[in-house]
């Protein structure tokens, strides 16, 4: 499981948490992986274009799914970051795929967003409607953890994307350029935006 879960991992997000809350809780994330690059090397080319350094944080991932891995068998990701509840859900209508893994998402942040989100995609209980919680569709839906573990991300911005260069607990580490969409129809300008860094940044 670890293995197909690591090309999922370390998504980044360019907007920021309250940015993408103030959108209705849902953006659309193209996304390419690459091999880990030199991080002295990446600064310095990055900076040399006339991009910077944006941050550098770690962060505990904890990914939760039902016994059958309803989510997981259909390339949907819940995972709790630290605690904020975020939901990846693949965009059908652009089901590309790069090195096996679907490329670009919409994505859910927020527990009331991702809670509601869910209680579409599984089969819980009614009961309590309205009032229900996340912890309660954890529970009627059976999402348990299935995986867990800490990264340490080098945050990188060139042009329109996003550049993390990730390192997670258990050896995984991968270079991700990203650009988050506010609809579909900026899917096709997202992915050449990446592609143009991509290149830039010789990766």
């Amino acid at each position: 499981m670890r293995a197909r879960f690591a090309r999922h991992l370390l998504v980044a997000a360019s907007l920021s948490r309250r940015g993408i809350a103030s959108m209705g809780g849902t953006m659309i994330e193209v996304e390419r992986k690459f091999a880990p690059p030199d991080l002295v090397q990446l600064a310095r080319r990055v900076e040399e274009l006339g991009g910077k350094r944006v941050s550098e944080a770690s962060f505990t991932d904890v990914y939760f799914d039902t016994p059958d891995c309803a989510l997981t068998r259909r390339d949907i990701w819940l995972r709790r970051r630290d605690d904020e509840w975020e939901l990846k859900l693949p965009v059908e209508a652009d089901a590309k795929r790069s090195g096996g893994e679907r490329t670009v998402f919409r994505e859910v942040e927020g527990a009331a967003a991702v809670n509601e989100a869910l209680r579409d995609l599984l089969p819980v209980s009614s009961a309590c409607e309205d009032l229900c919680v996340i912890d309660d569709t954890l529970r009627d839906a059976a999402l348990a953890p299935f995986a867990d573990f800490a990264t340490t991300r080098s945050k990188f911005a060139l042009g329109g994307c996003s550049i993390d260069a990730d390192t997670a607990s258990f050896g995984h580490a991968v270079m991700e350029i990203e650009v988050l969409c506010a609809d579909a129809s900026g899917v096709e300008a997202a992915e050449a935006e990446i592609a143009r860094v991509a290149d830039l940044v010789g990766a």
